[in-house]
């Protein structure tokens, strides 16, 4: 099994993905306990647009591991790509049960909303995937509390104060990948829907702020550039 397995991971991260499925299928004939081939053949059709062959897959996969807050999360993408959008919900829900701290889980759910038009809900998920990302960031920083704080007397009075790692070290974590940057473009729109101006400008800029170096994500920018001259 392992080199026929191989084979179609292989072919599924090169995206080959018309190629791969047979391979998943066959392989299902013969292991059909093995949980992960429904959860790659339910990953294939889905990037095939196949949206009701992928939740009948991972819907498989999800009730054989029902441990993996990944399979709930990739099962939720299936059903809020198909506008099943209740059906989403539950199973995301399930998602961040497992792993409160998937992030990416919180920001589907705030999607999701965000499709059926409860902006409110979806802005409070949005906000909870920009809290456990900066949380994470802050978590890293405070790892070496000496580099963070130093004991100073100010005015007789013993202070702690905050040293300038502390800020440069969030900044650079929170560049160091788009998904700050996603989520806080996520909160702007919402905000932008519900008329509250200033705070989506503020959401915006902080999105193209923490943008990877050389990341190409134009969402931001162009939302914000198309409110500038808003009152």
């Amino acid at each position: 099994m392992n080199a026929d397995r191989d084979t179609a991971i292989g072919l599924m991260e090169q995206k080959r993905y018309s190629e791969a499925l047979p391979r998943f299928l066959r392989l299902i004939e013969k292991h059909p306990e093995d949980w992960s081939l429904y959860y790659m053949t339910g990953q294939c059709y889905r990037f095939m647009n196949d949206l009701g062959q992928a939740v009948r897959y991972l819907h498989k996969a999800s009730s054989m591991n029902n441990v993996s807050p990944y399979l709930y999360l990739a099962l939720g993408i299936a059903f809020q790509l198909s506008e099943d959008y209740d059906s989403a919900i539950q199973a995301l829900k399930q998602a961040v049960q497992l792993n409160p701290s998937l992030v990416a889980a919180c920001n589907s759910i705030g999607l999701t909303y965000k499709l059926m038009g409860r902006l409110h809900e979806a802005l409070e998920w949005y906000s909870r995937a920009a809290e456990q990302v900066y949380q994470a960031a802050s978590n890293e920083v405070h790892r070496d509390p000496e580099k963070c704080y130093r004991d100073e007397v100010i005015d007789g009075k013993s202070t702690l104060t905050v040293l300038p790692h502390v800020f440069t070290k969030m900044f650079e974590l929170l560049r160091a990948d788009p998904t700050y940057a996603i989520v806080k473009n996520n909160m702007g729109l919402c905000l932008l829907e519900l008329g509250e101006i200033e705070t989506a400008r503020e959401q915006f800029q902080e999105a193209i702020d923490c943008t990877p170096p050389g990341y190409n994500y134009p969402d931001p920018i162009a939302h914000l550039e198309s409110i500038m001259g808003t009152p």
